[in-house]
């Protein structure tokens, strides 16, 4: 999607680059697989600097997805911080499992979009893994957890004619995950100046 932004009345013109991008669905970014939608775009100024908040709209996914608890749990060592319980759920049905200091390897099987079966060296019988597309949080051996996805690779574009592009930086590195569906804030290297266009592309490693 396409962000425009002028520099006179950031209220007025946030409201008209909202309008421009749904009214020119041409505008919109090529998505990464045919059928994806595509990211939505926020943008704000805050002293100066342009905000950007993204919605990468991406499906809920078992596999290449990281789990932590909402409960945390004291390390074995004195001093330091209480930490969450992590899962991994990684490619080909293999996991990993962390307690504490502790990990568990095993496997997982997908029965349905929303329900997962896991067998994890250790224990017994399997774990039904549950997750609730309501709350977006996974309820695995009678506790909660919430998913993060991995960021792709994301390149900010600025534009004042929407025909030259060039590429802008971010203030800081991209996070390499992100808390899912949440959205995904970034703040660019530069100063608003004028009028601007901005979009995002997910670009495919």
């Amino acid at each position: 999607m396409i962000i425009k932004y002028k520099s006179f009345n950031p209220q007025t013109l946030f409201s008209l680059g909202l309008i421009l991008a749904i009214q020119a669905p041409a505008l919109l970014l090529a998505q990464t697989t045919e059928g994806d939608p595509a990211p939505e775009i926020s943008i704000s100024i805050e002293d100066g600097k342009v905000k950007l908040a993204i919605n990468l709209n991406e499906p809920f996914r078992w596999e290449n997805t990281r789990y932590e608890s909402l409960k945390k749990f004291p390390q074995p060592w004195v001093g330091l911080p209480d930490i969450p319980h992590e899962i991994w759920f990684n490619e080909k049905g293999d996991m990993t499992w962390r307690q504490t200091d502790m990990m568990f390897m095993g496997n997982y099987t997908e029965l349905d979009e929303y329900e997962v079966e896991a067998g994890v060296m250790g224990y017994v019988v399997e774990i039904i893994g549950v997750f609730n597309p309501e709350t977006n949080l996974l309820n695995f051996d009678t506790l909660e957890y919430v998913p993060f996805f991995k960021v792709s690779k994301l390149v900010v574009e600025e534009s004042k004619d929407l025909k030259n592009w060039s590429r802008v930086k971010l203030s800081e590195p991209l996070p390499k995950e992100y808390q899912w569906p949440q959205v995904l804030n970034i703040e660019l290297e530069t100063e608003l100046k004028g009028d601007a266009f901005y979009r995002v592309k997910i670009v495919e490693e």
